[in-house]
């Protein structure tokens, strides 16, 4: 599969101005729940934002709207060009149900966060529920990377960002620093 170039302003630290980012309490607020019938207008304009942006997740809350409701399509980019790719996965009031014991310590960074990266724990596999934009009600085992952006998009439905998982700041860099000295030889 082909290649994605990273956003230029989340790579500088430039928050793009439709998205909300750290310190703003609408980060932080309750999200509700969200019929699929309801949500179909929100979920074109999330794949949309994050398809310009080439992320891998976008939550709504990132762009205002305190609903449950994510998007998660993992492509590759030229910052994390080795990272397994997904389709479009669109999911609506998630549920993580069970968590490995095993985790994985790999790095993270956030439009809400723009400019910055950092190393977070996430479970290697989660199980978890959620409706899909059909409606349909799935409970599905993911794995890897995926089950990583699956937990990031679902901490935002929760009022986290991937800064609450850290249990080391030190490791926290700046975009470019990463891309510089951090980033895996292979990539």
């Amino acid at each position: 599969m082909s290649q994605h170039r990273s956003d230029d302003n989340w790579i500088k630290g430039v928050a793009d101005d439709d998205l909300v980012t750290i310190g703003d309490p609408r980060l932080k607020a309750p999200t509700s729940e969200i019929e699929a019938d309801q949500a179909q207008e929100l979920l074109a304009t999330l794949t949309t934002r994050l398809r310009e942006l080439n992320g891998a997740g976008l939550a709504a809350p990132q762009i205002g709207v305190s609903v449950r409701a994510a998007i998660v399509e993992v492509r590759r980019t030229d910052v994390f060009p080795d990272r397994p790719e997904t389709g479009l996965i669109q999911i609506l009031n998630p549920t993580v149900l069970e968590r490995s014991a095993e985790t994985v310590l790999d790095w993270e960074g956030c439009f809400s966060v723009p400019g910055y990266l950092g190393l977070v724990p996430r479970s290697e596999t989660i199980t978890v529920r959620y409706t899909d934009e059909t409606g349909q009600i799935l409970t599905s085992e993911v794995s890897g990377y995926a089950a990583r952006v699956f937990q990031h998009e679902i901490d935002h439905l929760d009022g986290l960002v991937y800064l609450d998982r850290m249990p080391d700041m030190t490791s926290l860099t700046t975009t470019q620093n990463y891309l510089d000295h951090h980033r895996p030889a292979s990539a």
